[in-house]
């Protein structure tokens, strides 16, 4: 895998040179590669990958919670069906319920330029990080529920975006199809569920799985205390690295001479 540093937002008043750190496949390389490097799509063609403060699960570490087993309970209306992309079947009822989430839901509001149309969502159905949808279907009336869509490269799989009705909200739907997902991967005998990252609190809802790990610049870690860390602490650097930020190097210690993704020859 080709690594390469792009220049971005430099402050040469702090000494501050920050690169995007970028990766690209060599010939018989998959994605899968720059997933367990750290690295998450950074586009939807799958050509380029960008490094990040990913998180994961270790599906040889996970089990359901008492959480999820509860939330599951108060879901058992709902069928879960997971499959090839190419076989959703009923579009229009599962592109309407996703365009009102995209359109309605706060998480989007900031890519809301304009209001969301179906073709907005068959795209996304269509990239090819979408290898294959896992939805959510009320058994009580047939009505779509949720969906989400996955990259799935066994040994791994990615959590690549989620759709679901408002209307369920009230039952966590969102962390309940996550979850979902999860067993599902485990029970298919995939490693690892890749979900995304974790820079601020909101997203602390994707650590509340067994096996967690998540990329902290130097490997993979199952550290809560230390994501909790960083997370708090990110917003208070002030124009300097954490590697070279007191409260991290008393909390951690120098960087030591194993602590390295990969040695320049």
């Amino acid at each position: 895998m080709r690594v390469v540093f792009s220049e971005c937002a430099p402050n040469y008043e702090t000494y501050l040179a920050p690169y995007q750190v970028l990766g690209f496949l060599d010939e018989g390389e998959s994605p899968a590669t720059a997933f367990s490097q750290g690295m998450l799509p950074g586009n939807r063609e799958l050509t380029r990958f960008y490094l990040t403060r990913s998180v994961r699960i270790d599906l040889g570490e996970y089990s359901e919670s008492k959480r999820e087993r509860y939330v599951r309970r108060q879901c058992s209306t709902l069928r879960l069906d997971v499959f090839p992309k190419a076989e959703l079947a009923e579009t229009d009822s599962w592109v309407k319920m996703c365009l009102g989430y995209m359109n309605e839901s706060p998480q989007w509001e900031s890519r809301r330029a304009r209001p969301f149309e179906p073709e907005d969502v068959t795209t996304r159905f269509d990239m090819a990080l979408a290898t294959h949808l896992l939805t959510l279907t009320d058994t009580s009336d047939g009505t779509p529920v949720a969906l989400a869509i996955l990259y799935v490269e066994p040994p791994i799989a990615y959590y690549v975006m989620a759709f679901y009705d408002a209307r369920y909200r009230n039952v966590s739907i969102g962390w309940h199809l996550m979850s979902r997902a999860i067993g599902e991967m485990q029970r298919q005998g995939l490693s690892h569920v890749y979900l995304g990252t974790c820079y601020y609190e909101g997203a602390l809802y994707k650590t509340r799985f067994a096996g967690l790990e998540f990329f902290d610049g130097i490997g993979w870690s199952d550290d809560r205390d230390r994501l909790r860390f960083l997370l708090s602490q990110q917003d208070k650097l002030n124009g300097r690295h954490m590697f070279e930020y007191p409260p991290y190097l008393e909390a951690n210690g120098p960087i030591k001479a194993d602590d390295a993704v990969m040695r320049l020859l």
